[in-house]
């Protein structure tokens, strides 16, 4: 399957999820004894996935495919807490995502904003690369790091589209990549297939803790100290205590280390994957200097 976080391929989308009836375990009995069980699995699984495809689409860049207003997404964000409530979901998440809906996201401003703050370039506040925030940027283990990511996603039949422009260690597609889990995790609970849901979960809990719990606490606390009031920095704040609850239900320590790339990777065309002049660009940048005389 394509693997597409920057919003092409919809198959397996929460957004759909969400339009049908209320997950139920239909190959098992109604007075079956673990029947509800594994509904409200499913139902906190389908909450769950949800948030983290808000959060993917929170950190792409805004002029990369076709995003429907920001104000759209209240509705489905507010029935996922209240979904993950049940679980134990702080309240404090559902007012950080209030306070997040009325910071000003008019699309000119969000391009702006996201190229100064997270746009791919060493001059970003705080770039969403993992390998760049674990001391491996331009080494040979970053190669290594995100060949263990992609390799992840491989182990679900999941390749990177060839249109989405962006590294597997970009936020959006880890963010993605467990959205995917938890519609995988929610649809075998569905089914009762119990064994393959937990695969899903054990999953979900080594990619939070071998990767994605590694670097978004300091990238959340860099982003939002650059952008307090803005929607990026409330989109951070909003991450971090999202998967601060996640770390707290699989019993995920992670990391306390607040720190910053010191060095990065990106090259002159790296630093153009999200523009739509990236070909002209690079063309330009690479041309020799004419000689004269």
């Amino acid at each position: 399957m394509a693997f597409d976080p920057c919003g092409r391929n919809r198959s397996w989308t929460l957004r759909a999820a969400l339009d049908r009836p209320p997950a139920r375990v239909h190959p098992r009995a109604p007075d079956m004894p673990d029947a509800h069980e594994h509904t409200a699995r499913g139902d906190l699984a389908l909450g769950r996935a949800l948030l983290y495809r808000f959060g993917s689409e929170l950190f792409r860049h805004p002029g990369r495919g076709s995003q429907a207003p920001w104000a759209t997404w209240s509705d489905g964000v507010r029935t996922a807490l209240d979904a993950c409530a049940e679980d134990g979901t702080t309240s404090e998440l559902g007012g950080s995502f209030e306070q997040w809906l009325s910071a000003d996201s008019r699309p000119e401003k969000l391009a702006r904003d996201h190229a100064r703050l997270i746009g791919p370039t060493p001059r970003a506040a705080a770039m969403p690369y993992e390998t760049e925030w674990c001391g491996a940027a331009g080494d040979l283990l970053q190669f290594h790091q995100l060949g263990d990511i992609s390799a992840f996603y491989r182990a679900f039949g999941l390749d990177l589209d060839a249109q989405c422009g962006e590294r597997a260690d970009h936020l959006s597609v880890e963010l993605a990549f467990l959205h995917f889990l938890c519609v995988r995790e929610a649809d075998l609970a569905e089914l009762g297939m119990v064994e393959l849901a937990e695969l899903c979960r054990d999953t979900e809990q080594k990619f939070l803790s071998e990767h994605v719990t590694r670097w978004t606490p300091a990238f959340c606390a860099r982003l939002g100290a650059c952008d307090p009031k803005g929607f990026y920095g409330r989109a951070a704040r909003f991450l971090d205590l999202w998967l601060g609850d996640e770390c707290r239900r699989f019993g995920v320590t992670s990391s306390e280390v607040r720190h910053s790339p010191s060095e990065t990777s990106l090259s002159l065309e790296d630093c153009c994957v999200s523009c739509g002049q990236v070909a002209a660009c690079t063309v330009r940048i690479s041309a020799p200097a004419p000689r004269h005389g």
